[in-house]
């Protein structure tokens, strides 16, 4: 006896530190219905949390925890898009001329090996023609997605390995831009600054209607800044990240409290991550003007754990004069009631529209 599919469209976004699903189906009007929107975070207590990323080992039975709340088998689920993040991953803008499908095929996969640096591994590459460059009538704009071959599978083995299907396969700055573009229309003057900053690494998304797309990865994450309250306070990881989320990254008490009785008091004035963010993004933008000649950044939309800090948001208004704002995937979406810490679900938004179109 065949098993009757779940119409449900489920987002996945396997992150570094926490995984988020987002449960949808066909609204009206076009639109996306959200069914539940669910997150489990991979390091819990005193784990030590892993620079390399998570283990299929700690991965496998939370994705199953996560089917089992939603009340859905996941060998039921037909429409699934998930993401593949970490390091070995990139997307860029390439110029080239226009090609029949198959010599476009084989021309990108040459031009992403030089453009695209990832391990030096067998690499799986995919495109999206743009449309025709402005600047050149000969040429068209593509961009490229590439990822190891080693991380696609090993991302492919961890679906299998939890009963799931493996549907559409992106790549996560990728699908957290998608939450965006598939809403919001550009302006013809200007760029958006979409910075996605994850655990690992921060992604910084330069989006304009007719410049150069623009993207690059940033050593500078969430991470940095637990590290930075565990080593000043002497604490656990899960204590710094407590730290984090409920006081932010530059606490400044009114007095000082001496001994071991909380955090009050306390002032972390060295604000290393902060500026080392600041200037890479800096650095980035920077060399955007130089290559385009566009220097109008219209606003700066953020994604992720740290959309939420305002010490992190205020430093970066303040320092690029320029609105910043935490950016919510899900206004676009009907059936949302109380879901917390949207702007990290902008991948999982991104993936679950994504997965309605099928």
């Amino acid at each position: 006896m065949f098993a009757i599919k779940s119409g449900l469209r489920v987002g996945l976004d396997i992150g570094s530190h926490a995984i988020k699903m987002v449960a949808a189906e066909k609204g009206s009007h076009g639109k996306v219905k959200l069914v539940q929107a669910l997150s489990r975070d991979l390091y819990t207590g005193q784990d030590k949390y892993d620079a390399d990323g998570p283990k299929k080992t700690q991965v496998v039975p939370l994705l199953l925890e996560m089917f089992q709340e939603l009340g859905v088998r996941p060998k039921r689920i037909a429409h699934l898009a998930s993401c593949i993040g970490g390091l070995n991953q990139a997307a860029k803008e390439i110029r080239t001329i226009q090609l029949s499908n198959e010599d476009m095929a084989s021309s990108i996969l040459q031009e992403a090996r030089k453009h695209v640096p990832l391990d030096g591994s067998e690499s799986v590459v995919d495109y999206q023609i743009m449309g025709e460059d402005p600047k050149e009538a000969d040429k068209v704009r593509v961009i490229v997605a590439a990822t190891t071959k080693r991380q696609f599978d090993a991302h492919v083995d961890m679906l299998r390995e939890a009963e799931l299907k493996p549907g559409i396969i992106d790549l996560e700055p990728l699908a957290a831009a998608n939450s965006y573009l598939g809403h919001v229309e550009l302006l013809d003057d200007g760029v958006v600054v979409f910075l996605n900053i994850g655990a690992r690494r921060t992604n910084l998304l330069l989006l304009s209607r007719k410049e150069m797309f623009f993207s690059r990865d940033l050593p500078v994450a969430g991470y940095n800044f637990t590290e930075e309250i565990m080593k000043k306070l002497n604490v656990r990881f899960d204590e710094a990240e407590q730290v984090k989320k409920t006081q932010g990254v530059s606490v400044k008490p009114a007095k000082t409290t001496e001994g071991a009785g909380g955090y009050e008091g306390l002032a972390l004035a060295e604000k290393m991550a902060m500026e080392k963010l600041g200037d890479e993004i800096n650095r980035s933008l920077r060399y955007y003007v130089k290559e385009t000649g566009q220097s109008f950044f219209t606003h700066m939309e953020v994604v992720g754990g740290m959309a939420e800090c305002r010490d992190v948001m205020d430093y970066l208004a303040s320092k690029f004069s320029i609105e910043v704002r935490a950016y919510d995937p899900f206004a676009f979406m009907e059936g949302v009631r109380d879901v917390r810490h949207r702007p990290q679900y902008a991948a999982a938004t991104g993936l679950a529209a994504r997965a309605t179109a099928l």
